[in-house]
Parts: structure tokens; sequence; C-alpha cells
């Protein structure tokens, strides 16, 4: 029998110890799971796995084939981190549990980790809880929650892996273990910024906030205001309460008038009564156009993402302790250039930053803004832009990046995502968890042995 054939013949042996499904080409939900939103795979087998044993014989399957392995929750990730060819792809979409757990002033909710996050909040709505998430309805708790979390209340209450308290997690050895600061403190350190490359989530317990509104939406300004009001809204986020988060979003020229306004987009939460002291001085930033902000449940901000055919957006970004005048010529000037390009500015600080850099594998507290860059359309669209675009974050040379937000990774966007610290202590984690590399990708540190 050829290999390929060796590999067919092992399906109908994995097909019996799984629970969930068991997904080859030509069947019928092959095509949805086996793809991410940005990248169409061609897995040998896709396990749709229902607990952790499922998790378990998909990894002994990879092993005994000696096929790659990737781990695919909501299939967000830009990079398509959630798909391969040739190889195994775990997905966890079936664990979607959502529970608050009796005990922890009614707070603490247990999150299966292929959730979304719009079935998140539609699910805490009804207790008047909310967790800071990301910013999409449809992007996968696994996914955001292995890298980071950067939503609309992160200046209040931090990323969103700073409110996990626990995790359940599959690593190579196919051993479910319990996480929190008493059991496996040192893996329960590495899964909240890397937990992509120590193993497969299938839980995390995570603290909610008491919010069941908040104040979201936009002021929009006039395109010529742009130095102005991006000048003023960076000077005064630098300081600004931590009940208020917000970003500036340039809309590309491709799709939008290059007249179209700018919105500063907000969001108050905890006490809303302050909201109108809050929100003043960015409602002067400049010549008012709209002003759309209003008090609407938490889970009504979250937006759906959905794709064109044939879109492979691009995206980078960076991490900056602080604004500097210079980023604003050079993103203005930028986008002059590339059509194509949309850029979203978010402030950071607050709760963000009052963590320790050593106290979870997420390390940048100190940066107080976070400039991210995407060329939309396809790649034959992107043409020329695709050099600008790399030569813009060249310039920009951020010592910092957000992995979550990153399409095309490379090795220096691994330092810029690890400090050398936090890169010691992963591969540590890698030499007692995962020394032979079952879980990898471009934004995953390698065994010790494997360190040049």
């Amino acid at each position: 029998m050829t290999g390929s054939s060796v590999v067919r013949a092992g399906i109908d042996g994995l097909r019996a110890v799984v629970k969930g499904e068991v997904l080859v080409a030509g069947d019928a939900a092959y095509q949805v799971v086996s793809r991410t939103l940005n990248v169409v795979g061609r897995p040998a087998v896709v396990v749709r796995c229902a607990g952790a044993e499922d998790i378990a014989a998909a990894l002994r399957y990879a092993g005994e084939y000696r096929l790659p392995v990737a781990v695919r929750s909501g299939g967000h990730h830009p990079a398509g981190f959630g798909t391969n060819d040739g190889g195994v792809v775990i997905d966890v979409g079936l664990l979607d549990e959502v529970t608050v757990l009796p005990g922890g002033d009614g707070r603490v909710v247990r999150v299966g980790t292929g959730a979304t996050w719009g079935r998140v909040a539609g699910e805490l709505a009804g207790a008047g809880l909310a967790i800071s998430s990301g910013d999409t309805a449809g992007v996968g708790v696994g996914g955001l929650l292995g890298g980071g979390g950067i939503g609309w209340m992160v200046r209040r209450l931090g990323l969103a892996l700073d409110s996990v308290v626990a995790a359940e997690v599959v690593t190579a050895d196919g051993v479910a273990r319990r996480l929190d600061a008493v059991n496996e403190p040192e893996l329960f350190w590495g899964v909240r910024g890397a937990a992509g490359s120590l193993g497969v989530v299938t839980s995390y317990d995570v603290v909610a906030d008491r919010q069941p509104t908040v104040l979201f939406g936009n002021l929009l300004f006039p395109w010529t205001q742009l130095e102005q009001v991006l000048t003023g809204w960076a000077a005064y986020m630098a300081d600004a309460p931590v009940e208020l988060s917000s970003s500036v979003q340039l809309p590309p020229t491709m799709v939008a008038d290059r007249q179209a306004p700018i919105a500063v987009m907000v969001c108050v939460s905890g006490e809303l009564g302050d909201a109108g002291r809050l929100l003043a001085p960015l409602r002067s930033l400049g010549t008012l156009l709209t002003d759309t902000v209003t008090e609407v449940p938490y889970g009504d901000i979250l937006t759906t993402e959905q794709m064109p055919p044939g879109w492979t957006p691009r995206m980078r970004n960076g991490l900056f302790e602080r604004w500097v005048p210079e980023l604003v010529e050079q993103l203005a000037d930028a986008r002059r250039r590339m059509p194509a390009m949309a850029v979203d500015v978010r402030a950071l600080g607050g709760a963000y930053g009052a963590v320790a850099p050593e106290a979870t594998a997420f390390a940048h507290r100190e940066a107080g803004f976070m400039v991210n860059g995407v060329l939309l359309g396809s790649t034959e669209l992107h043409g020329g832009q695709i050099d600008e675009f790399e030569e813009l974050w060249a310039a920009l040379a951020p010592e910092a990046a957000y992995g979550n937000f990153l399409s095309h990774p490379t090795a220096g966007d691994l330092d810029r995502c690890f400090p050398k610290a936090h890169r010691d202590r992963l591969a540590a984690l890698k030499d007692r968890f995962d020394p032979t590399g079952v879980f990898g990708t471009a934004l995953t540190v390698p065994p010790t042995e494997h360190v040049a």
C-alpha cells in the first residue's frame, strides 16, 4: 500500500473511537471545516472532537502516520493556522458550552473553546454578564483567548485572557490537564498568550463582568482633519479614564470615497452616568459630522465578519509604547499611496498595562497604542501595494506585535511577539510538554533543542 492509502486505511479505526465526527474529502461538511477565513486547506482528515478523548485519539492518529497537526476553533486567524495540507485538523467547534459556575459570586463562566464570542455574549446577556472579548461575533473563544483578546473593554478589564482563572488542556501526549494558579502554574502561564503552541485547550474558566449594556458608537470627522483628529485623540487616550476604550478607523480608499470621514469608535463600560464628561474631549477633536453613540447590549457591538470570495487580506500590526507625531505623517502618506489599505489605531493602557509583563505569556504591557493595517481585496488587486505595505512596516519599525493580527508572520514577528525571557520560558515548556513539536506555527517558540 502507498503512504496515502495507509493513512486512508486508518480512518476506519479513527472513526471507531471518536465520538464526534471524522471527515475526509468528499464528506459534506469537509469543505466548511477544512478552511479558515482566509485560507482553503486540504487536510487528510478533520476530526470534530466531542471531548478530550477525541482530541487524544486525533493526536495518536497524527503521531502514528507522522502527519502535521492544526487546531481549529473559529478559523479566524488571518494566517490560516486552523488548517493545513495533508495533515490532521483538530476541530473543537463542538466544544461550545457556556455555563455560569456555582460560587464565585455568580461571575465565573466555563466557556468551551469552540464557542464563538457572539454565542458567549448571547448566553450571558440574560444574567447581565459580559466578557471583554475581541470585536467580532464569529471569532472562536480558543483562538482569541490563546493569544490575547484586545476588545472593547480592554482599558477597563485588560486582555480577555487576563480574566481567565483556569483552563483544561490536552497536551501532545494525549493527557487532559487542569490548569490554574496552583495546578501546573507554569503551563497555565504559557496558555495565556501562547496556548496554540502548547496543547489543545478544551475550556476556560473566565471571570465575567456585570455589564449588561455599554455606550458604543462612532464619532465621524472630515477626512481633511486627519492630522488634527488623530493627534488630539492620541493625546487624550494616553491618560483617559479606563472606562473609555477607543479606536480610530481609516477606511481604504478603494471601497470608500477618498473623502470618507475619519471614524473615532468609542465604548464606555462600567458606570455609564459620567459618559458625557468622558466623551466631551473626543467630540471636540474637530468638526463633528455624526455622533451615533448610544446605550446598547454588549453583545450588539460585536460585528459580523463576512469575507467576499477571492479576498486574501494581508495584515500587520505594531504595538507602540507612546504616540509620536511621525506616526500620523507615515500613516496618512501610506494611505494615499495604498488604496487597498485600511488602518485601525487602538488605544491600550489602563487595565491592559496594569498587569506585570512577566505575569502571562503575552508580554507587551507597556504598549499604549496598537496600529493595525490591512490590505483588503485579492492578492492580484494588491499588486505592487504588497511591497509598499511591507516597506511601511519596515519604516514604522515596531518592536512589539500582537500575534492574533498577523497574516504572514515571520521569524522577526516571533521575536516581536515574545521577548527573550518569554521565549526561554516557552521553550522550556515545549521541552516538557511537546518536545517533538506536535503543535507548531510560525508564531511557535520551538523546544530548546531546536532553538538556534
